[in-house]
């Protein structure tokens, strides 16, 4: 179940949920929160591991990126140094290889920061999430509290 199917559940428990006479407090049953808190704990672990793993995958990108930029460099200088034996032509394998350097570290530049931004996005998400299930847990144990007394 999503998170937010289970903070939507655990409103409406809240809500469905008996009146003490006389009182703002509500009734809840217990194990039916207990279980919704369980699956909301799940679902927030399942989350942080989706996120652990979305950064583990971005350094991946970043490295090849890095390791792709680095072998078209050397290609570039192989490539350049074969053709030293005419000036006109030197002229032109320095011109590509400075444009291919420029591409490569504006692909890898490109990869970082579509990757760091995909990240942050997941970041954000996991984060607004989890504020909403605190916040829902927050107010379950407040009342459970007031319950209590």
């Amino acid at each position: 179940m999503a998170i937010d199917e289970i903070l939507d559940e655990i409103e409406h428990l809240l809500l469905e949920a008996g009146r003490v006479p006389f009182t703002n407090k509500r009734v809840i049953e217990e194990d039916d929160m207990v279980r919704l808190i369980d699956e909301l704990r799940d679902e927030l672990l399942k989350e942080i591991q989706e996120a652990n793993s979305l950064v583990r995958d971005r350094e991946q990108i970043i490295a090849d990126a890095k390791r792709e930029a680095n072998n078209i460099v050397e290609q570039a200088k192989m490539y350049a140094i074969k053709l030293t034996d005419e000036h006109e032509v030197v002229k032109i394998a320095q011109t590509q290889a400075k444009e291919i350097v420029e591409k490569s570290m504006q692909n890898s530049k490109e990869l970082k920061e579509n990757s760091l931004e995909y990240a942050d996005e997941v970041f954000k998400h996991l984060a607004s999430n989890i504020s909403s299930a605190l916040d829902v847990i927050q107010k379950a144990h407040a009342n459970l509290n007031q319950n209590k007394k």
